[in-house]
């Protein structure tokens, strides 16, 4: 069995490891959604279609009175081209996919951010203000028709669509052991 990117998954943890404020009495748990993205389209025989992966990962750690002590939100947009005959037209050789939190500055969404913060800076807010509640508080956070948050608190420092940070950290409280 081959075990080079496990060793590479362990060190990439290793190194990017902080203390969030979790315990070593809390529970942990992990929630993964996944879809297709919006920009995956069909190929013809003028142009290469592209798949588009979606991901959203929520991390928490729970007290035992089953409040967030920590949490980590992160998502990842992957996408692949191909041709008409379904022939992988993407260079794959030495492709590096990143996290949306890997890009930082790169995923270049500050410009279009009314508050001015990247995409991890708000998921980082997000992640800071679920600190202290429990999993039934944050599935109850108010929303608008985009997904967006509607309390004032939340939106000066989160102005994404959060609502697959909701699903995700719920799948993480319901997997927390």
């Amino acid at each position: 069995m081959e075990i080079g990117s496990m060793i590479d998954a362990i060190e990439k943890a290793v190194n990017n490891a902080q203390d969030l404020g979790a315990h070593a009495d809390d529970k942990l748990g992990l929630g993964i959604i996944g879809g297709i993205g919006q920009f995956s389209a069909n190929a013809s025989a003028d142009k290469d279609g592209v798949a588009q992966a979606e991901s959203h990962y929520g991390v928490v750690t729970l007290d035992k009175g089953g409040k967030i002590t920590s949490s980590i939100i992160d998502a990842s947009q992957s996408s692949v081209t191909f041709s008409a005959e379904g022939i992988i037209t993407s260079d794959l050789s030495g492709a590096d996919f990143k996290t949306k939190v890997e890009l930082g500055d790169a995923y270049d969404m500050k410009k279009a951010s009314s508050i001015g913060k990247e995409w991890y800076e708000q998921a980082k807010a997000f992640s800071d203000y679920i600190k202290g509640k429990t999993v039934a508080d944050v599935k109850g956070i108010a929303l608008d028709d985009s997904s967006k948050p509607t309390s004032d608190d939340l939106k000066s420092s989160v102005t994404v669509s959060i609502g697959e940070f909701l699903t995700a950290i719920d799948k993480a409280g319901a997997a927390a052991k």
